[in-house]
């Protein structure tokens, strides 16, 4: 509501100042960026939220779990779980501009929070940026008249190397006998046969060249470093100039992989086998939805394919101008993300259709999740299609641009952070911290190209987000509502929105999300099992560093708390002194400067009255 300001006063009683449209600057807070175009914030995220997890990982943990039937939990979980995750973060950030770790000034208390979702971000971005580099790397391979995966012969191929899958089928045959489970018949077909195709000995022993084991680092991949530096030579082009710059290059990169999934969807759909991978896809199991275990998958997918607890949905929320949607946006992106996963499925297993068509071997023999898929059954599957190296080239610029998106976000995160602890120093010299960011993780980075860099990832990805993500996201919850007050969220939404939090999710985020998280978190550490690469088991020692990352990003926590706590010692007694650290700090104020002298005079003053709180919950 441009012009007016509505806050609820202590004793009830709305109060309604009128604002001078031109009182102040309409870019909200002094010195600090915005988005050109509110488009280009929906794309930004747009493209952060669909991830390699929607390509990759969603279409085979959904046919897993029952197939259609699969869906019913996971829409459950987005609208209950991830959904308004999605909109507490945004709206706090959008209402204070601030980034992940600032944006706590409504409770000092819990900066260790936002410090530990930087961190994560942080860990996270060296390893998951080899994903762009193997991109690179196949696009360049995919100029060569003779795509190089596809031919046995070359130095890097064994003697048991096989150029076409059905040259193999006998094991299959022979191993599998009467065998009905699809995953048993999967495992089966991918100890038969999928390690000695020329696909997959072009990923093992070219693209990786894997060592023995996480012992032995063995020599660097130097055409993979020189991918990698590519990568973030891309990533800092993109975001020297901050949102302003990546504002613009998300046009591309968001729209293009919907652009390329879509002409490759269509072109299988044209080929024969594309109806029975896409009904093998779909067809629903409903038997599968009594096991715990796909209520888990599904809460575990929806929740990290949105992102909430990184960071990354509250920091581009902050350039946000404070009167946009971000109830409406919100409702938009979790859509978009979502039904991304559920339309690259329909790509995914129409591809794998065609393939088991030409290979004579049943689907379930082809299904697979991660790179695997990334890098050998889709190469395998694309190489059979009339202009090989031309579909090739599209498919890897798609992965390539679906990652770029996601890494802009994790990258801008760990800047913002830097840039607003220093904005005086730093706000002009945005290029050079976005340049030193970049380099760091490039040298880090390195380390993954070694010959024991597949086994330093997979340690990596098995634990940095294990359980610090819904540790945070519980933790903003709990905040939000029992500390801030619900009745304070309410009345700052309501002034960015015109309208109050509404009942449903003021109950979502007080009791059900929370409750979620902790029963998610809960039978995710009751089910842990040690990381594996392929059949290759890591030593005792692994799972101790791989704890420690896991760990460490929740060290912040505590060392917030006490920080906060010394900072009002002065205080009478305890309980003085835990209010005084939980309540918002003066730097705690409506982004958009015309609204600050109203929220300083009629703001609700912090009610830690748990019976007052729950009352205002059901209002």
């Amino acid at each position: 509501m441009p012009g007016k300001v509505i806050i609820d006063g202590e004793i009830g009683m709305e109060m309604i100042q009128d604002v001078s449209e031109d009182a102040a600057p309409r870019d909200g807070t002094e010195g600090r960026g915005k988005w050109s175009r509110h488009l280009d914030y929906i794309l930004s995220m747009v493209g952060f939220c669909v991830g390699f997890g929607n390509l990759w990982r969603f279409p085979y943990v959904c046919n897993r779990n029952g197939g259609g039937a699969f869906l019913i939990p996971y829409v459950l979980f987005l609208i209950i779980t991830a959904f308004p995750m999605f909109f507490l973060e945004a709206s706090i950030s959008q209402f204070s501009g601030k980034g992940t770790v600032h944006v706590w000034s409504f409770c000092p208390m819990l900066k260790g929070v936002g410090v530990g979702a930087t961190l994560v971000t942080a860990f996270a971005i060296p390893y998951y940026n080899i994903l762009l580099a193997w991109p690179i790397y196949y696009m360049v391979k995919s100029c060569s008249s003779i795509l190089p995966w596809t031919t046995c012969g070359n130095s890097w191929n064994t003697d048991l190397c096989v150029e076409d899958a059905r040259n193999s089928t006998y094991n299959f045959t022979v191993l599998t006998g009467n065998a009905s489970d699809p995953r048993t018949v999967a495992e089966m077909w991918d100890n038969a046969t999928l390690a000695h195709t020329a696909t997959e000995e072009f990923w093992q022993y070219n693209v990786l060249k894997v060592s023995s084991g996480l012992e032995e680092v063995g020599n660097v991949q130097w055409p993979i470093v020189g991918c990698l530096f590519a990568s973030y030579v891309i990533m800092f082009l993109c975001l020297c100039r901050g949102v302003k710059s990546v504002g613009k290059v998300v046009y591309v990169t968001a729209l293009l992989p919907y652009i390329l999934l879509t002409v490759i969807f269509i072109r299988t759909l044209m080929l024969p086998g594309s109806g029975s991978g896409v009904l093998y896809y779909l067809v629903p199991d409903f038997s599968k939805l009594l096991h715990v275990q796909v209520w888990l998958e599904a809460c575990l997918q929806v929740f990290y394919s949105l992102g909430p607890g990184w960071g990354m949905i509250g920091t581009p929320a902050s350039y946000n101008k404070f009167h946009e949607p971000c109830l409406r946006d919100s409702m938009i992106l979790s859509a978009i993300s979502e039904g991304t996963s559920m339309f690259s499925g329909l790509v995914t297993f129409a591809v794998l259709g065609v393939m088991s068509e030409k290979t004579g071997v049943p689907i379930a023999g082809v299904v697979s999740s991660g790179p695997g898929l990334g890098y050998v059954t889709y190469p395998e599957a694309l190489s059979q299609l009339p202009f090989p190296q031309l579909w090739s080239f599209m498919f890897f610029l798609m992965l390539l641009t679906v990652g770029l998106d996601s890494q802009f976000m994790g990258l801008e995160v760990v800047t913002t952070a830097i840039v607003d602890q220093y904005p005086r120093m730093l706000f002009n010299k945005r290029y050079l911290v976005t340049g030193a960011v970049c380099l760091l993780d490039f040298l880090f980075g390195i380390l993954l190209c070694t010959q024991g860099g597949p086994y330093i990832f997979q340690l990596l990805d098995w634990y940095i987000s294990a359980f610090s993500v819904f540790v945070f996201c519980t933790l903003e919850c709990f905040a939000v509502v029992w500390i801030y007050g619900i009745k304070q969220i309410s009345t700052d939404i309501e002034m960015m929105l015109g309208k109050p939090l509404a009942r449903p999710m003021r109950i979502l985020w007080a009791f059900v999300t929370p409750a979620v998280m902790i029963a998610t978190l809960i039978l995710t550490l009751l089910r842990y099992e040690p990381p594996t690469y392929g059949k290759y088991k890591f030593p005792a020692y692994a799972s101790t560093i791989g704890w420690f990352v896991a760990t460490f990003t929740l060290i912040p926590l505590p060392v917030f708390l006490v920080i906060s706590v010394k900072q009002h010692l002065n205080q009478k007694s305890v309980r003085k002194i835990i209010h005084s650290a939980m309540k918002p700090d003066d730097k705690w104020l409506p982004s958009d400067v015309r609204y600050r002298k109203a929220y300083r005079e009629n703001i609700v003053k912090a009610n830690y009255s748990m019976r007052n709180n729950m009352k205002d919950i059901f209002e």
